[in-house]
């Protein structure tokens, strides 16, 4: 099973408090953000509106 790319919260964290609280963030691919969901004691998943075939496809019709 192909879990994706990770990184703890606390990468994540250092990484984000380099910025501005203000400061607006977006995802690549035509993605919009749904929800953190917690998937284990330690592991937090981040779920997109979208399905990865929808990405794609946004992705490929904009990157020619």
């Amino acid at each position: 099973m192909n879990e994706g790319r990770k990184i703890n919260v606390g990468q994540l964290l250092d990484a984000l408090n380099r910025e501005s609280r203000d400061a607006e963030i977006i995802f690549q691919g035509g993605l919009n953000f749904f929800r953190l969901k917690q998937r284990g004691e330690d592991l937090i998943q981040v779920e997109f509106n979208e399905p990865v075939s929808d990405a794609m496809n946004y992705y490929f019709k904009h990157h020619k």
